[in-house]
């Protein structure tokens, strides 16, 4: 078993969504220009602000393990214990401990993979200490942001298992009404040199706006504050997009085919066919 365990890392003080870039410290992988069979990441995002995911490993060629652990972020509104990642050959887990995702308190987040299927285990931890799966889908806490759990993608025999995904500024949300308790939740979410604007400037530029008269500010409206406030933000360009999209815990794997694992047959000589011929008798 290839294994590495960093620790005494501590987390950037960039916010919640970018608390992890400071542990980005290595990476464990295989051989170079072969695809591997299977990886799997602690924590990544992108978007506002992109993180590599982190810890990474995939597969060996060698067939054996390979792990990594790092400690995770400690931030307002996500907080992880320890963050872990292994694959072999056509398997791969990930694994988040006591993470308390905005006021949501999961003891065990874990995405694992093998051989083209996967699935999400989720335990909570409920106001007694009691654990229990968790079976919920999305959570939408607003229109500032959405979890989603168990999401899970396949592209021809590859499959990703992302166990968490926490969207800021979903793009299929823009045309919400946006509240005052919505600013205070994305400026406890985003990094802090973001400049969020308050709720006396979105209604502002609200009124500036085609608007029909008397609506309430919305996502969309807070987007174009944010771009005024941040010089050279870039927001998404595609609409479905979210501002920041973070992963806790995902799992790829393929799925193994016969040529991965069967030895070409060996070339086998011609069956050998009798002669007859007259040899002299010596004494």
């Amino acid at each position: 078993m290839n294994s590495r365990k960093l620790a005494g890392a501590s987390a950037a003080s960039v916010g919640a969504a970018t608390a992890v870039a400071a542990l980005l410290l290595g990476t464990l992988s295989g051989s170079a220009g072969e695809e591997p069979t299977a990886s799997a990441f602690g924590l990544a995002a992108k978007g506002l602000l992109p993180i590599s995911p982190t810890p990474f490993v995939t597969a060996p060629a060698d067939g054996h393990k390979a792990v990594l652990e790092v400690p995770g972020p400690d931030e307002k509104g996500i907080y992880v214990g320890v963050l872990k990642a292994e694959a072999e050959r056509f398997r791969s887990k990930a694994t988040a401990v006591k993470v308390d995702v905005l006021g949501l308190k999961l003891k065990v987040i874990e995405a694992t993979c093998d051989n083209g299927h996967g699935e999400s285990s989720i335990i909570t931890t409920d106001s007694e200490g009691k654990s229990s799966p968790y079976s919920g889908q999305t959570l939408d806490l607003s229109p500032v942001v959405k979890v989603e759990f168990n999401r899970q993608h396949r592209d021809h025999d590859k499959l990703t298992v992302d166990a968490v995904v926490i969207r800021l500024l979903p793009g299929d949300v823009h045309g919400q009404a946006i509240s005052p308790k919505d600013l205070n939740l994305l400026r406890d979410l985003a990094p802090k040199q973001l400049k969020v604007p308050t709720m006396d400037q979105l209604q502002s530029a609200h009124a500036k706006s085609s608007a029909p008269a008397g609506s309430a500010p919305t996502a969309a409206d807070l987007l174009s504050e944010l771009k005024v406030l941040n010089r050279g933000l870039e927001t998404p360009k595609d609409s479905r997009e979210a501002l920041e999209e973070i992963v806790i815990a995902s799992a790829s794997c393929h799925e193994e085919h016969r040529e991965y694992h069967q030895a070409p047959p060996k070339e086998q000589a011609p069956p050998p066919h009798p002669v007859e011929a007259h040899l002299p008798v010596t004494h």
